[in-house]
C-alpha cells in the first residue's frame, strides 16, 4: 500500500503550474496550500516511509495575464525532492528531506515598461516523524521550514513554515482512513485548516486515494510494472517579490519628481499598493501514467487541462491590490517525472 506522503508530496509544490505574475484576482485559501500537502498513511512498515528522490518538469503553453492589453506568460515548473528515512525504532522513523522548486516564466508582447519577473524560487527542509501505535493506528507528525521568492534579495519576509499532524487507522487491508489538521504560517498571516485521507483498494487491480485539500486519484494497476489513472489537484504558492525593478519604482518607493502625465502623486510612495509577494492558486485534472523502469524506479507522465488559475499580487499586509487581481485562462499541460520510491524488500 502506497502512503499518502509520496502522493501528496508529489501534489504539492509539483502541481504547482500557474502564471505568476503581478497582477491578478485574489485566490481562495484554499487553493494556496502547496507547502502543506504532505501526509503518510499506515500500512506495512516499509509504505512507511516517503519517495526516496522525486524529480519532475511541467509545461503550460502561454496565456494572456493582463488587459486591455494582454501579456502572454508561459510557465514551465521544475521540482526536486529527497528524503532520507531514519529508523529509531521498530516502529519509529524520522524522515528529513529536502525540496527545491522553480517556476521559469517567458513572456511574449510585452510594452515598455513591463516588469518581467522571470523566475520565482521556493526550498523547503521538511522533517516527518512517523509513529506506529497498537491496533493499526498511525501518527504522523511533519514541519517544513522554507523560503520562498524571485531571491533577487533575501530577508526575513520570505520566510515560511507549514506543520502537519495526522491520525490514521487501517480498517482492513482494503481501505486506510485519516484525519487531522494542517497550518501554515507565511506573510504574516496564520491559515488553520483540517486534513482528511482515505485510501481504498478494493482489488490489487483498482485503487482510489485522496487527500483533501490536495488531491483525488483512481488508479488501475497492472502486474506492478504499469500505472494508469485519473488525478485531480488542487496546489498554490506566494512568492516574495524582491526585484529591483519593483521595489524601486513608485508605488513601492518615492520618486524624485511627479509625473504631470499620471493622476498620481509618484513623490509619495503608497505600500498599500506596493507588491510585496504574489500569490496564486490552480486546479488541475488529468490522465496518469506510471511504468516501472527497474527495481523501485519508476518513470511518470500526466496530460491534462487545468481548470481554475488565479493569481494576485499582494502587499506587505498580506492584503490583495485594489484592482490587481485576475483569472488566468485555463490551457492543457504535460507533466513528466521521475520517482525512486521505497522498495518492498
Amino acid at each position: 500500500m502506497r502512503p499518502a506522503d509520496r502522493a501528496a508530496a508529489r501534489a504539492t509544490d509539483e502541481r504547482r503550474g500557474g502564471g505568476p505574475s503581478r497582477r491578478g484576482a485574489r485566490p481562495p485559501r484554499l487553493l494556496a496550500l502547496a507547502p502543506l500537502l504532505a501526509v503518510l498513511a499506515p500500512g506495512a512498515a516499509w509504505a512507511q516511509l516517503p519517495d526516496l528522490v522525486d524529480l519532475s518538469a511541467q509545461y503550460m503553453p502561454g496565456a494572456a495575464i493582463e488587459d486591455p492589453r494582454p501579456v502572454r506568460a508561459q510557465v514551465s515548473s521544475y521540482e526536486v525532492n529527497a528524503n532520507v528515512p531514519i529508523p529509531l525504532g521498530e516502529r519509529t522513523f524520522l524522515i528529513p528531506g529536502a525540496t527545491y522548486h522553480v517556476e521559469a516564466v517567458s513572456y511574449a508582447g510585452t510594452s515598455p515598461g513591463f516588469d518581467e519577473l522571470r523566475a520565482f524560487h521556493a526550498v523547503d527542509v521538511p522533517v516527518l516523524f512517523v509513529q506506529l501505535l497498537p491496533h493499526d493506528w498511525s501518527l504522523s507528525l511533519r514541519v517544513a521550514p522554507g523560503l520562498a521568492g524571485d531571491f533577487e534579495a533575501v530577508d526575513g519576509g520570505l520566510v515560511r513554515v507549514s506543520a502537519l499532524g495526522l491520525v490514521t487507522h487501517t480498517l482492513s487491508d482494503k481501505l486506510v482512513l485519516g484525519g487531522g489538521a494542517l497550518a501554515s504560517y507565511s506573510f504574516g498571516s496564520f491559515l488553520p485548516l483540517p486534513a482528511a485521507y482515505v485510501d481504498w483498494t478494493p482489488s490489487p487491480l483498482f485503487r482510489v486515494e485522496a487527500f483533501l485539500p490536495g488531491f483525488a486519484a483512481v488508479k488501475l494497476i497492472f502486474s506492478d510494472r504499469v500505472e494508469v489513472g485519473l488525478r485531480a489537484d488542487l496546489a498554490g504558492n506566494a512568492y516574495a517579490v524582491r526585484d529591483p525593478r519593483v521595489r524601486g519604482a513608485w508605488p513601492c518607493a518615492a520618486q524624485p519628481a511627479d509625473d504631470p502625465a499620471t493622476e498620481q502623486d509618484e513623490r509619495a510612495a503608497r505600500p498599500e499598493e506596493c507588491t510585496d509577494h504574489i500569490a496564486y492558486s490552480v486546479a488541475t485534472a488529468g490522465v496518469t501514467l506510471g511504468v516501472r523502469a527497474f527495481a523501485s524506479v519508476w518513470l511518470n507522465a500526466q496530460a491534462g487541462h487545468s481548470l481554475f488559475r488565479r493569481y494576485e499580487p499582494m502587499n506587505d499586509e498580506d492584503d490583495g491590490i485594489p484592482g490587481g487581481g485576475q483569472s488566468i485562462p485555463n490551457v492543457l499541460f504535460f507533466r513528466a517525472g521521475v520517482t525512486w520510491r521505497i522498495p518492498k524488500s
